[in-house]
């Protein structure tokens, strides 16, 4: 009989993180949920456990750096060893470059960058030989944001951070990889929309058209989408993949 797998997934609240959740528990996963957000956490887990799978959860704010160690610790206790590890979470606020404050940058950075560096570097030396790593960037990696510059410059780090610990823990065949979204379809872009529309006068049907317009396959993405890609770059079919960021966007960084 195989080991049950042990996956660990930041963000898993609700939209993208959500969706990764589901699509990893009906690979057969163990799953421990770690959010912010308490009371969408247990629903989110309730909401999985019915479906049969084996749910745990751990509240985080990975603003508080100092947390994420004892939280990997107490996950490894509870769970053993890790197999998988998903950086999802993650925040987008719009504002343009130059009322960028300190403040603002920090937390973006915070949240997006210096957490997903922490705690791979917490649950690295829990996850089994073999095991992986994907992490959530962006495809506004590698393109102009003039309305979410910290956002931007935040997923171009997850990139460069998922380079690198792709050849630190290649010795023990630990891949660890990166999916882009581009734009999908969740509560985060809708409040986006909101925000853009607030600062054009646009409607907000027409700020997402903006999105949308310049898409090849004319949608916007689901975090079935993006949950698919990242089943696939931890599974066994992906055995020589690592090191690498897979853009999930409908061909939107072909134009």
């Amino acid at each position: 009989m195989n080991e049950q797998k042990t996956a660990v997934v930041t963000g898993a609240a609700q939209g993208v993180g959500f969706a990764i959740a589901e699509e990893l528990g009906a690979a057969g996963y163990r799953l421990v949920l770690l959010d912010r957000q308490a009371d969408r956490l247990q629903k989110a887990a309730d909401t999985l456990a019915q479906r049969g799978f084996d749910v745990h959860t751990q509240e985080i704010d990975l603003m508080q750096t100092e947390c994420i160690r004892p939280t990997i610790d107490k996950i490894v206790q509870s769970a053993g060893k890790l197999h998988l590890l998903v950086n999802n979470a993650g925040i987008n606020p719009l504002k343009p470059m130059d009322q960028v404050t300190p403040a603002d940058w920090d937390m973006v950075m915070n949240i997006n960058l210096k957490a997903v560096f922490f705690m791979i570097q917490a649950a690295a030396p829990h996850i089994c030989d073999g095991g992986a790593i994907v992490n959530i960037a962006s495809v506004a990696a590698n393109s102009p944001r003039p309305l979410a510059a910290a956002y931007a410059a935040s997923k171009a780090g997850v990139i460069s951070v998922t380079k690198t610990a792709s050849v630190v823990l290649a010795p023990r065949r630990i891949r660890v990889n990166a999916v882009c979204p581009g734009a999908t379809e969740t509560e985060l872009l809708a409040r986006m929309a909101d925000e853009m529309s607030a600062m054009s006068g646009n409607r907000p049907e027409e700020a997402l058209q903006q999105f949308t317009g310049d898409i090849p396959l004319g949608r916007l993405g689901s975090p079935a989408d993006v949950a698919r890609a990242v089943a696939y770059l931890a599974s066994d079919a992906a055995s020589y993949i690592t090191g690498q960021a897979l853009n999930v966007c409908g061909g939107w960084t072909v134009k």
